[in-house]
This record gives structure tokens, C-alpha cells and sequence, in this order.
């Protein structure tokens, strides 16, 4: 099972698509952290397109269209999971390199 996965659903709520990552680039982790940061100074159109800007980095090829029929509660969660991993690295970074201060 991937790290992350994020199904795409049809008309039915059938399942016709499901993206998946097994990693997440260091610079989504940034990207994230510092949206979550600035999630409430932006309108919400402007949260989600930025929420979904980073998925579609995360999920190579996922689209705009595919986007749209993801469940939102999926949408939300994966990006829950990627800002909690940016946050769990930012926790432990320090406690694994020598001689670093905390």
C-alpha cells in the first residue's frame, strides 16, 4: 500500500481511479508547512486551490478534472497526512543529528 492515495470516483461513487505516492518530495513538506501557516489569513477558494496545487505535485498527473471528483473528505485527509509528516520530521530532525541543539 502507498504512502498516499487519493481515489478519483465516477458517476456512480464507483471508484475509476486511484493515485498514489510512496513518497513525499522535501519541498512539499515546505510548501505545506507553510500553507498550513497561512491557511487563515486566505479566502477559502484560495485554501483549496492551494490544497489542491500541492496534490497534483504530490500525484504526478492528477488533474484539475480528476481533482474535482475526488471525495473532499479524501482531499483534506491526504493533505492532513502530508502536513502532519512535515510536522513529525520537524519533531525528530534534531534528535537525529549529533551534536544538535534542541
Amino acid at each position: 500500500m502507498a504512502k498516499f492515495e487519493l481515489p478519483i470516483y465516477g458517476g456512480n461513487d464507483e471508484i475509476i481511479k486511484t493515485y498514489q505516492a510512496n513518497h513525499c518530495p522535501w519541498g512539499i513538506y515546505v510548501q505545506a508547512a507553510d500553507l498550513q501557516e497561512s491557511l487563515k489569513d486566505k479566502g477559502a477558494k484560495d485554501q483549496l486551490a492551494a490544497i489542491g496545487d500541492i496534490l497534483k505535485t504530490v500525484f504526478v498527473g492528477l488533474t484539475d478534472d480528476e481533482l474535482m471528483h475526488a471525495d473532499g473528505g479524501d482531499v483534506v485527509n491526504t493533505f492532513r497526512q502530508i502536513v502532519n509528516g512535515g510536522q513529525t520530521i520537524k519533531g525528530s530532525v534534531t534528535k537525529n543529528v549529533p551534536g544538535a541543539v534542541e
